[in-house]
């Protein structure tokens, strides 16, 4: 036989309090804090994928550029300040970009680079093709003044003609991604 006392205690262990049910909100509210930001990270995970493969392609490229020479005149592995396009030189305007008639697996000096613009189908120094679907790479290359400290440009965004050859160049390497991200590397090439 139960008790009405009994039947009492009994009947009030099949619910939740409201200090129980706060907790649980509570509890549950915090874990979500946790998860939210997790699934956000799992759903959009192949970002980290398409930055690495970015910076990749900026890379190769830019490694490829910063292997050449200075300039025609300079000979392999380095050579006299007194090249033609130095500011030590006989011609302080040269030019920059590729020669007439070269195609990249001919570029033998940093500025043949100039101007070089890749989208979806890459090349690399040995002219063998990859594609990348949604990537783009464009390299420019421009004087810089050699007795500044601050690395801007001499000649205008777009120009093929340094306005004041120097004896240093920057490389500037842009890539764009599939995800409307873009970045740039930056590198000096100076004449020694």
């Amino acid at each position: 036989m139960i008790l009405s006392s009994d039947f009492c205690l009994l009947a009030s262990d099949n619910g939740f309090s409201l200090l129980e049910l706060v907790m649980t909100i509570i509890i549950l509210s915090f874990i979500s804090l946790i998860l939210i930001p997790l699934f956000k990270s799992v759903t959009s995970g192949g970002d980290p994928v398409i930055r690495a493969r970015g910076v990749a392609l900026g890379q190769a490229l830019m490694d490829e550029i910063m292997n050449k020479k200075w300039d025609e005149n300079t000979p392999m592995g380095g050579g006299p300040l007194n090249t033609t396009e130095s500011s030590r030189g006989s011609d302080a305007a040269g030019a920059i970009g590729p020669e007439p008639g070269e195609t990249r697996p001919d570029y033998d000096d940093v500025d043949d680079y100039d101007g070089l613009f890749e989208q979806d189908s890459f090349k690399d120094q040995n002219d063998t093709s990859f594609a990348l679907m949604g990537y783009s790479r464009k390299a420019e290359v421009t004087y810089i003044p050699s007795d500044t400290a601050v690395i801007t440009a001499t000649s205008p965004a777009g120009s093929r003609a340094a306005t004041a050859a120097t004896d240093t160049k920057r490389v500037t390497v842009t890539v764009t991604m599939p995800n409307g991200e873009s970045f740039s590397l930056v590198s000096l090439k100076c004449n020694y």
